[in-house]
């Protein structure tokens, strides 16, 4: 009977240890509350490429409409773009809006003789892309142009050379040969800074 007892009280001691090592199941709670967790922010004059949109579709477009932008509609493309290639919706406007006033500058390089534009957001280089119109890129609507832009910003400016702000790219995007840097800059802060100061 000893030789039974030994095992069997080591069975028995080895339930009980693996029994009180078990974590407790968690209790169901049957009127839990969703938790809202708001999206992250950033500070108004924030120009971190992977700065969050701060603002929504309508309020983008909102923008547009003051400027009489024939791009007005294009929120919810700027947004989404914006979400997909993680870069910020709202520099990608200022940068629209400083290139062209929106589509709206006379003097603008995407205009075309029939009174048509190229699309092109961000007056964009030509480079080997297949549609250009002089030196530019030519898209056939403004969602492509758009799509178009957050592309080269997260290929070849974030993901090829490591920007991650604003200050980083447009040295690059647009140089000092051609542009005034520092103003570049500066325009594109204020217009993010004033449209989420709203």
């Amino acid at each position: 009977m000893h030789r039974y007892a030994i095992p069997l009280l080591c069975a028995v001691a080895a339930t009980f240890a693996a029994l009180w090592a078990t974590p407790p199941a968690a209790p169901i709670v049957a009127d839990a509350v969703p938790v809202m967790v708001s999206a992250p922010t950033c500070a108004s004059d924030d120009l971190a490429l992977a700065c969050p949109a701060q603002l929504s579709a309508a309020e983008l477009d909102a923008i547009l409409s003051g400027y009489g932008s024939p791009a007005v509609g294009t929120g919810a493309a700027w947004v989404t773009q914006g979400r997909e290639w993680g870069i910020n919706p709202e520099i990608g406007l200022a940068f629209f809006v400083h290139e062209s006033s929106a589509a709206t500058a006379p003097g603008w390089a995407g205009w075309k003789p029939d009174g048509s534009s190229t699309h092109n957001v961000g007056n964009i280089i030509c480079a080997g892309y297949a549609t250009c119109y002089g030196r530019f890129r030519d898209y056939p609507d403004w969602q492509a142009g758009i799509a178009d832009w957050y592309r080269l910003i997260a290929q070849e400016y974030r993901d090829g050379r490591g920007h991650r702000t604003v200050d980083d790219v447009i040295p690059v995007y647009a140089p000092s040969f051609e542009n005034d840097v520092s103003g570049y800059i500066g325009a594109v802060r204020g217009l993010v800074s004033e449209w989420r100061g709203r």
